[in-house]
């Protein structure tokens, strides 16, 4: 008689045996996948954590670089509407000094690391 592969159940056995070790080869090779994107995206994560750090570090120097600014020429930035501008200008004309600074109603933050206050002036006259 020819060749003896064996009986029809250890034929079924061996093909789930080989079927079993592509899983675990198809598993392996997916974990390995996985764990180089977790270590690329751990270190993308790390980069993005540095640069945040030193965007706030120079933003943070930056204010300080205003602040030394703005008290050695006594001059500040002011945000307001276009027809402010022209009030500023009437009150500059007529010889107005500013008097007070009062943070508005609330004082809350407009929007990041801005606040409002109203400007108060002393007539010349």
């Amino acid at each position: 008689m020819g060749e003896h592969r064996g009986s029809p159940i250890e034929r079924i056995l061996h093909r789930i045996e080989e079927r079993v070790e592509d899983w675990r080869k198809r598993d392996a090779a997916l974990q390995a996948e996985a764990d180089a994107s977790r270590s690329r995206l751990w270190a993308e994560a790390a980069e993005r954590e540095r640069l945040l750090a030193e965007a706030v570090g120079a933003e943070e120097s930056r204010r300080e670089s205003i602040e030394e600014l703005t008290m050695q020429h006594r001059v500040i930035f002011v945000l307001h509407r276009a027809e402010v501008a022209e009030t500023l200008e009437d009150f500059v004309r007529e010889g107005d000094r500013l008097v007070s600074v009062v943070p508005r109603r609330g004082g809350e933050t407009i929007s990041d690391g801005l606040k409002g206050s109203w400007l108060v002036f002393e007539s010349s006259e």
